[in-house]
Order: structure tokens, then C-alpha cells, then sequence
């Protein structure tokens, strides 16, 4: 009697959804995966700034320029992630557990991820202009600083969170094959 509401809950949000669990946990290992780049990207960033000017005030100050975009790039990215995984493990992925195609669909999942936050800090950046009246001129910002971030965000942390997903995907379809 005490599995039933458990099983009325499972069946109907994956009938509403066409949710697995599967499809689920490897929204949720992409978001830790998202969290431990963001970190390690942050942490680069710390560690180069200090590295040339040591630890004195103006250096502090320095670090704090731009580290906006990199702190909020630690709380949304997993949110992204997380979506954006559960939607390629849905989309794209077969029944049955695959390792080479979860390496393939982690790295799918960085990156789509890269492009969507970049869309989304694009879109924040660009509400200004909204807000003084000119619509052309927030569409331009918004198409300028998504592709600025995209390319410049994507040089500087695809390095660092292609492998990771890489790895979660595989990992993560090497534990359910061996299951």
C-alpha cells in the first residue's frame, strides 16, 4: 500500500512529461557537471589574476571586474545544463545504454548549454535598450553580445567542459549498461 502513490506520481508525470528516469538523472549529472566547470572556470579566473599581480588590494578590485558573468554563469549553468540534458537524453539517445553515445551527447549538452547561457546573458544584457524605447537597437546588442560570448565564453571554457561532459555521459551510460 505505500508504493502506490509513488507509482501514481512515476506514471503520471512520465506520461505527461514522456520523462524516464533516466532521461531525469542525466539532466541531473549534467547539472553537477555544469556546477564542478563553472567552479573550475572560476577558479582559473581567480588564480590567473592574482598570479601576475599577487595579493594586494588592486588586485582584488581587478578580479572583481567581469566576475559578474562568471558568478552568475555558476547559478544558471546548472539550470541550463539540466534542461538541456534531459532534453538530448530524450531526444536523441536510444533504450538502451550506450557509452560512446553518452560521451557524444555530454559534449552535445556543454555545448548547446554554452550557447543557451550566452543567448540568455545576451538577453538580460539587451533589456536595457528595451527599456529606453529602441527595438532595433536591443535586438543588435542582443545578437552582438551572444555571439561575443558565445565565441569568446566558448574558446575559454569548451577546453574545460567538453571533457567533463564527455566523461558524466559516458560515465553515466557505462552505470546504467552496467546495471
Amino acid at each position: 500500500m505505500s508504493e502506490w502513490p509513488q507509482l501514481v506520481v512515476d506514471r503520471n508525470m512520465s506520461d505527461y512529461l514522456g520523462l524516464s528516469r533516466r532521461d531525469a538523472g542525466a539532466g541531473l549529472a549534467a547539472g553537477g557537471s555544469a556546477l564542478l566547470g563553472a567552479v573550475l572556470v572560476n577558479l582559473w579566473n581567480f588564480v590567473q589574476t592574482f598570479r601576475a599581480r599577487g595579493f594586494d588590494s588592486a588586485s582584488i578590485a581587478e578580479y572583481r571586474r567581469g566576475s559578474e558573468i562568471i558568478f552568475l554563469g555558476m547559478i544558471v549553468t546548472p539550470v541550463v545544463a539540466l534542461i538541456v540534458a534531459t532534453v538530448v537524453w530524450r531526444v536523441v539517445m536510444s533504450d538502451k545504454p550506450d557509452p560512446l553515445y553518452g560521451a557524444v551527447a555530454g559534449v552535445v549538452t556543454a555545448v548547446g548549454s554554452l550557447f543557451i547561457f550566452a543567448a540568455l546573458i545576451g538577453f538580460m544584457f539587451s533589456l536595457s535598450q528595451v527599456s529606453a524605447g529602441g527595438l532595433a537597437g536591443a535586438l543588435s546588442e542582443f545578437v552582438f553580445l551572444t555571439a561575443l560570448i558565445a565565441v569568446f565564453g566558448g574558446m575559454i571554457t569548451l577546453p574545460v567542459i567538453a571533457p567533463i561532459g564527455a566523461i558524466v555521459g559516458y560515465g553515466y551510460e557505462w552505470y546504467l549498461a552496467r546495471r
